[in-house]
């Protein structure tokens, strides 16, 4: 018997190189292409767009999708919801209408996201094997950003478990549902749960530990750092797009360039770079340029946009240019032009973008984030500590300086990064990732969900 995998993913089928959908959907892209060469499994994909994420994938865009990609980026809170419930839909049937191709016996279900993700309890009950793949939790993103912290996701969680016991979870809106019931489901349904990092497991188990009693959901858990890829391009090409992005930004052989890059939404902190080069602009470094590269994100993005275009108003000495989105060649010439990438997310569950930043050899000046926890360390750059938004623009300013100031302890950073992501190669990690989930389908069905 040949193993099947499904591997359902909404936000696949789009140009990622032009098309601002987050680290999750670049993660699925490069694992259904990972894939799609073994020989030994018989892959088919599931997306929302209308085009294959690589040749020769077996690949469907699902009924009622495939439109432009910007309609998808544009979608508001609710509109989103309702997205993610007719790809739930639309998903969950095209298995059920296809059991005879993909029988629960021979089949293994992967979710590369939640909220999105198929009816993972009625496919555990029809007997699937599912593997959930959590690029963020969900409820702890919702306790922080939509409740301010003011509730945390542990207590979150109980609450709507009481609710549910009691039957009156039935009344909680169809959105809110998005957030607990579907998270629900999935730790209780999906036989493996798949996390980038320890800091997310352990949160995990804390919002979900009255569903762990003997010790099952601990067991579910595997904690799987992705790792990194690097594309490779003709380095005449690189050397040329780099020359026409110094002449563009007006840059000179010694500027001081900084790097980000990610969604632009405020769990980003980008707020706070900005703020904290205000500070540094008081300590006489020269020549400093910001690059700051994403596109707002699709929800909360375009206020936090707004926010960060009044911040960087504010500066007088620090240039901040604005790339947009960056994929393919570009990103890797944006790269090249920096001598640091900064990441201050306030929530990160992995960081991706670091990951690909150090492969390209540059340092890293992070945010005390729990995504950074498992990849960080002291010889590839700086992560700062504080304790809220109040400390963080000094602190981060104090860093900038600390490093700046210092060429070669940064050069030796930037080597020390690059030899840290090589060692990190993601492909490695795709498969033992399949190896896996494959093996849960060897005389067995799904798990039952409690």
């Amino acid at each position: 018997m040949i193993p099947k995998v499904v591997f359902i993913a909404s936000h696949l089928g789009y140009p990622l190189d032009t098309t601002p959908l987050g680290g999750g959907a670049a993660v699925g892209a490069r694992l259904a292409a990972v894939w799609s060469r073994r020989e030994d499994v018989k892959l088919h994909v599931l997306g929302s767009g209308p085009q294959s994420p690589a040749p020769g994938i077996s690949y469907e865009a699902l009924d009622g999708f495939g439109g432009p990609s910007r309609g998808l980026t544009s979608l508001n809170e609710l509109e989103y919801g309702k997205f993610a419930r007719r790809f739930e839909k639309e998903s969950t049937r095209w298995i059920f209408s296809r059991g005879e191709l993909f029988p629960p016996s021979e089949t293994v279900v992967i979710a590369n996201d939640i909220s999105e993700g198929p009816a993972f309890r009625q496919l555990a009950e029809a007997g699937y094997a599912m593997v959930s793949l959590w690029h963020v939790d969900v409820l702890d993103y919702f306790a922080r950003f939509y409740l301010g912290d003011l509730i945390a996701g542990s207590r979150l969680s109980l609450l709507y478990e009481g609710l549910r016991k009691l039957g009156l979870s039935r009344g909680v809106p169809d959105v809110l549902k998005l957030v607990f019931e579907k998270e629900r489901d999935a730790v209780s349904s999906c036989a493996r749960l798949v996390l980038p990092s320890r800091a997310m497991g352990e949160r995990i188990l804390s919002a979900y530990g009255f569903m762990d009693k003997d010790r099952t959901l601990s067991r579910k858990i595997t904690i799987h750092p992705w790792g990194v890829w690097s594309d490779r391009y003709d380095e005449r090409s690189l050397e040329d797009a780099v020359r026409d992005l110094r002449r563009r930004y007006r840059l000179s052989s010694t500027a001081n360039v900084l790097m980000t890059l990610s969604r632009i939404s405020p769990e980003k902190g980008l707020h706070l770079l900005l703020r904290a080069l205000r500070i540094v602009e008081r300590f006489g470094l020269d020549d400093i340029c910001l690059l700051l590269c994403g596109e707002p994100a699709f929800m909360q993005g375009l206020p936090y946009w707004r926010t960060i275009r009044r911040e960087a108003a504010k500066l007088k000495r620090v240039r901040v240019y604005f790339p947009g989105h960056l994929g393919g060649i570009q990103k890797q010439a944006h790269f090249r032009l920096a001598r640091l990438f900064i990441s201050t997310s306030t929530h990160e569950s992995y960081g991706l973008t670091n990951l690909e930043a150090m492969s390209a050899g540059l340092p890293v000046l992070t945010a005390p984030h729990y995504g950074a926890l498992d990849w960080f360390d002291p010889t590839i750059g700086r992560r700062v500590a504080y304790e809220g938004s109040r400390e963080a623009p000094r602190a981060l300013a104090a860093a900038i300086k600390e490093m700046l100031s210092d060429p070669e302890a940064l050069a030796a950073m930037g080597r020390a990064a690059r030899e840290k992501a090589a060692a990190m190669p993601f492909d490695k990690s795709a498969q033992a990732l399949l190896d896996s989930a494959v093996a849960l389908v060897s005389g067995r069905g799904g798990v039952v969900p409690a």
